[in-house]
C-alpha cells in the first residue's frame, strides 16, 4: 500500500494537528486508518472489518512512530 492510496481526513478543530489517513478495500468491507493526534509524532494503525450485521469491528491496531511503519503492517 502507499499513502497516495489513502484519503486524508482532517480535524476540523485542529487540521494540523490531528488528521487520519483512511481507505476501504474494493468490496467496502475492510477500512484501513492510520490516525495522529500529537501532530505526526506517533501514529495509530487500525484495520476494521464489516461483519454480518453490517457494523466495522476492530480487527487490528498498534502504534508506530512513522506512515511507512504503519504502512508496513498491513501487509
Amino acid at each position: 500500500m502507499k499513502i497516495e492510496d489513502f484519503k486524508l481526513v482532517e480535524n476540523k478543530q485542529r487540521p494540523n494537528f490531528c488528521y487520519s489517513y483512511e481507505r476501504y478495500n474494493n468490496d467496502k468491507t475492510k477500512k484501513y486508518s492510520i490516525f495522529t493526534m500529537d501532530g505526526g509524532n506517533t501514529f495509530l494503525a487500525s484495520v476494521d472489518e464489516k461483519r454480518m450485521d453490517g457494523k466495522f469491528y476492530n480487527e487490528f491496531s498498534n502504534t508506530f512512530t512513522s506512515i511507512d511503519e504503519s504502512l508496513k503492517s498491513f501487509n
